[in-house]
This record gives C-alpha cells, structure tokens and sequence, in this order.
C-alpha cells in the first residue's frame, strides 16, 4: 500500500489517534531518532523492535510481520528502541533494508512517526521513501508572538521539503492564537501549492494522556473527545488519499479535519 510520514510536533500522539480510527490493516513505524514510546504508552515488551527486525537481516515481509506489535488497544506498530542511541543506530541501519520494504505495494498502509529533525539537516530516508507527508504544527495558545515566530519556522521548513517532490498536507493542532486556515494561507505564500490539504487537530490534553497511557477513561469516552473526533475525519481522507493521484483534497466533499 502506502507510507505515510508524519513530521514535526505531537507526531506519536497524532499517529495513534489516526490509527485508532483508521478504516482497515495499518501499522505504525516508529522512525523518530530520539528514541520510542509506543512500548511503554501500550504497554507491551520492549522487543521486538526496529533493532531486532535489523538483526535478523535479510529482512522480508514475513521477518516484519512476526516482529510487529499487537498491543491490547488494537494497534499495530513497529517499535523504535527506547534509548537515542539504540533508536539512531536501528533507523540508519534500517534505512537500506526494511523501510523500503514497508513502501512497497504489498504491506498495509504505513503510519510512520518520524518526530522532528533540523530543517537544515538532510530529510530522513524514510520520509524520502513516503507517499504522502503529514507536517504537524502545534500553536503556542499563550503567545502570539512565540506562534508568530513558529509559523515563520514552519514555511521555512516546508520549504526544505518541496524539493522531494512528495505531496504535502498540513495538520495544525490547537485553534489559537491564529485561525487554522490562516494558517494554510500563510504558508502558501511562502510555498506556492505545496500543500494539497490542511486539517485541523484539537489541543486535547485528555486524548494525548490516554493515548499515552492515562487509565480511566472508557473506550467510549474516548471516542467521543475531541482528538479522537477530530482524527477520524483525518484517517478517512488520508485513507482515501493514498495511492491516488496528486488530487487537491480540498476539492473533496466533507472537510479534512474537524471544526
């Protein structure tokens, strides 16, 4: 199927409310160099791991399979080795010989977590490889002029990203100081048509402490949060966007994201 990268700010919290409520088979790769959090969010063993996939080199779709996590929650994800370190070491090695595996046509769609990286540093292989990328950018409610200064990172970093040629959607969480859509056109000024959609993400603390193991909260609770809310629209059109050709989402019935 597809590999869909998710950069910049909340990117583990975002994958896994999308996950959540994905339609069909997905699987959450963690790929961010600072190291995982999937294992201790869901509770399960620390291996296997991305580390362990590339140990049991050569890697084949069935080596991936019976090392990807089932966690109780339902989500399926490949973990990333806890430590910095660990994590930087299994990324760089797995960049030749297991993320291009999960881009090829014959795994499910692909939630990768990449976190945040320098724009001045050269885009990861995994993001090179996606299909689609997913930048998240989460305001600074409290100040304006700290979000100000963000947004000007922000179409910064866009920019480094349009030379890779891969569609771009932009995923802004929280409502304030500035408007969500204020936000889209902003941007493209900066980079003219580099985004094919914009969505918008609730600042939900209460979401973001159960997705990262807060007990106490019911299933049925959680879905009715506004994150959760909120991510459904997103994974049903990034559902219906991957594996499509380069179509401007906003041109779609419905809207990408929640108001």
């Amino acid at each position: 199927m597809s590999l869909i990268a998710l950069v910049g700010d909340c990117t583990t919290t975002t994958s896994l409310a999308i996950a959540a409520s994905w339609i069909d088979e997905v699987v959450i790769l963690e790929a961010d160099r600072s190291g995982g959090s999937l294992t201790a969010w869901l509770d399960t063993p620390a291996t296997p791991s991305l580390a362990t996939i590339v140990a049991n080199a050569p890697v084949s779709r069935s080596t991936i399979e019976s090392m990807t996590q089932h966690s109780s929650a339902g989500i399926r994800f490949i973990a990333a080795p806890i430590r910095t370190r660990a994590a930087t070491t299994a990324i760089d090695e797995a960049a030749t010989m297991v993320f291009p595996e999960l881009a090829s046509p014959e795994h499910p769609v692909v939630l990768a977590d990449v976190g945040r990286y320098r724009s001045s540093d050269r885009a990861p292989t995994v993001l090179r490889l996606a299909e689609l990328i997913v930048i998240c950018h989460r305001q600074e409610p409290a100040s304006t002029a700290a979000s100000s200064v963000r947004l000007d990172r922000l179409a910064e970093y866009i920019e480094t990203l349009v030379p890779l040629g891969i569609p771009m959607m932009l995923a802004i969480i929280g409502s304030e100081p500035f408007d969500p859509d204020e936000i889209a056109r902003f941007v493209d000024t900066t980079s003219p048509d580099a985004l094919i959609g914009a969505s918008f993400l609730p600042d939900d603390p209460l979401s973001a402490a159960v997705l990262a193991g807060r007990t106490g909260v019911s299933a049925k609770r959680l879905r009715r949060l506004p994150l959760m809310r909120s991510a459904a629209d997103v994974a049903a059109t990034l559902h219906t966007s991957v594996g499509q050709p380069h179509v401007d989402v906003r041109d779609r019935a419905g809207s990408f994201g929640a108001r």
